[in-house]
């Protein structure tokens, strides 16, 4: 994938040359996002030349000290009534940031094409205070910016 505006990835992108590994974080604490109520603090991708992992929006959770785990499926309880699964659905099966998370990611200069290529990842990625995104695309860029290259197997 070919990105010729490194320069804005750059901004939000840090390069660690021990482990020849890029950082993207985007630090949303000064804006007004919300999803269900809750402050969206920032966005999070790790990438190296072996892999990378699923885009991060992490958001302020509740205190969660309460919920009761009371079904057999390894996803969290969807008919829980506290306000951090009800928010974890509004990522996760209402898309309640995903215009916006679009948006943000265009401002710092990922392609139209891997901009559209991030989509939530499955509920079991999800976790109170962090949804997870597939960005395989943003993350090949984020490599490319700083002339890393990503090895497939």
């Amino acid at each position: 994938m070919q990105n010729t505006n490194n320069t804005k990835i750059k901004t939000v992108t840090t390069f660690e040359n021990a482990d020849n590994s890029v950082q993207l974080d985007i630090d949303l604490t000064a804006t007004a996002y919300t999803v269900n109520g809750r402050k969206v603090e920032s966005i999070t991708l790790y990438a190296d030349a072996d892999c990378y992992g699923d885009l991060a929006v992490n958001w302020e959770a509740e205190e969660d000290s309460n919920y009761v785990h009371n079904t057999s499926m390894l996803m969290r309880d969807t008919n829980d009534s506290t306000n951090n699964t009800a928010t974890m659905g509004e990522f996760y099966w209402e898309h309640a940031f995903d215009n916006t998370l679009h948006s943000i990611l265009s401002e710092y200069g990922f392609s139209a094409q891997a901009v559209a290529d991030v989509c939530t990842s499955e509920w079991g990625m999800q976790d109170v205070g962090r949804a997870s995104y597939d960005a395989n695309c943003i993350a090949e860029e984020m490599l490319a910016a700083h002339n890393v290259v990503f090895e497939t197997a």
